[in-house]
């Protein structure tokens, strides 16, 4: 399965283009919404939530 890259920045404050390990919908009901990746640092190791685009696939 190949995710499609997205820049965002680390919580070290390094702008990179990562793939998303899980992707979900955050949505009062009835309403859009928006997209969440979860992410996972490649320096620390560390995971961080970052927006996704609106066209991104879920």
């Amino acid at each position: 399965m190949a995710e499609k890259k997205v820049k965002v920045k680390t919580p070290g404050g390094k702008e990179m283009e990562l793939a998303p390990e899980k992707t979900w919908v955050l949505a009062p009901k009835g309403r859009k919404g928006v997209k969440i990746g979860l992410f996972k640092d490649p320096e620390t190791g560390k995971y961080f939530r970052h927006k996704l685009p609106d066209d991104y696939p879920v």
